[in-house]
């Protein structure tokens, strides 16, 4: 066998008596194993701190230092305390046995000790040594595939979190998309026949966003949106829900709340986002405003696609007549109550633009 193979096992003899050494060397020269030397405790110690070793063979009885107290140092070693141990000894009395076999030894030969018998002894050890750092090894492995499948469920189970939030949420703004809220309106309609129940909508758009991109740009203007969501949100509690329903568009969904009570949301709404500086990263930030339009259910309308259209209806007819304001399917425009709730003046209406023709 090449004597440069690296599986050859490795054994470190320990006696201070060279005669002793040679004799259990040529035992084992013949079965392929690398063999070191020590005469002395010390010297032995130093050879495990610097080698990996696969079984050493121990004598007890040695000065300086004996095989008992050169034992319980090899066991210290986090790296050397499964190492196969074999004392070579003539102290073969039961308390010396004993006390070899507390200190970590595995084995026992007494001298002069038999050469097939260590033989034995020694391929025992090391196959037993071989299966054990085998299984560990395969045990190690287990662990992190066991970690890594683990790691990668749960990598599995984030992702289908996320893409089960992703289909029904609007990534910038974190408010539900439009898929849900058709499926919800649908519930909501379904309930309202069995039960009699009510709801509504407010439907609302940004006065004049386009001038927010073109003055500070499209990142801003998505930083804008979030911060108009995020208002939206604080201004409504569950079972409300608030909906990115497209561009600068959004809608709250009001369960149990009858016109009255929708307009009121609405001005609320319209009031934060007056007193709200959004965009707080540029100079001098920036003030929103934005036209609302309500619609509820049965009263205005009796399915999805209508009711929508009657909110969507309700707030171009406030854009028409000026924007900032709120207003119903019967055409109306409230403002009443707006200027209490809101922490500090509330621009008039903004006309110009529609006056110009300009985007709404």
């Amino acid at each position: 066998m090449d004597p440069n193979q690296p599986n050859r096992f490795k054994i470190l003899i320990v006696d201070d008596v060279p005669k002793n050494i040679q004799v259990a060397a040529s035992i084992l020269q013949d079965d392929n194993y690398q063999m070191a030397f020590a005469q002395d405790g010390p010297t032995a110690l130093a050879q495990v701190e610097s080698n990996c070793f696969d079984l050493i063979l121990l004598d007890i009885m040695m000065p300086q230092m004996d095989g008992f107290e050169v034992c319980r140092s090899i066991r210290e070693r986090p790296e050397s305390q499964d190492t196969p141990i074999i004392f070579l000894t003539a102290k073969n009395d039961t308390d010396s046995v004993v006390k070899g076999f507390a200190l970590g030894a595995m084995d026992y030969l007494c001298k002069p000790f038999n050469g097939p018998e260590l033989k034995a002894r020694v391929a025992t050890h090391l196959e037993l040594y071989r299966s054990r750092k085998a299984i560990e090894e395969v045990n190690r492995r287990l662990r992190l595939e066991m970690a890594e499948r683990i790691r990668a469920e749960e990598e599995l189970k984030l992702s289908k979190e996320r893409y089960r939030y992703l289909s029904l949420h609007d990534n910038l703004t974190g408010l539900f998309n439009t898929r849900y809220l058709y499926r919800s309106l649908e519930e909501l309609i379904e309930e309202g026949r069995r039960r009699g129940t009510i709801f509504s909508l407010i439907f609302f758009d940004i006065d004049n966003f386009k001038r927010v991109v073109d003055s500070h740009g499209h990142l801003n203007g998505s930083r804008a949106l979030a911060e108009v969501a995020a208002v939206l949100k604080s201004c409504i509690a569950d079972p409300s829900y608030g909906v990115a329903y497209g561009g600068d568009e959004f809608v709250a969904v009001l369960p149990g709340h009858g016109k009255p009570q929708a307009v009121q949301k609405a001005q609320e709404i319209r009031a934060r986002l007056l007193r709200t500086v959004f965009l707080a990263n540029v100079e001098n930030g920036v003030r929103l405003q934005a036209s609302f339009g309500v619609s509820t259910y049965p009263d205005d309308a009796g399915n999805i696609t209508a009711i929508l259209a009657r909110a969507d209806q309700a707030m171009f007819n406030v854009k028409s007549k000026g924007k900032n304001a709120v207003g119903d399917v019967d055409g109306a425009v409230h403002l009443n109550g707006l200027e209490e709730a809101a922490d500090e003046p509330v621009p008039a209406p903004c006309t110009q633009h529609v006056l110009n023709g300009e985007e709404t």
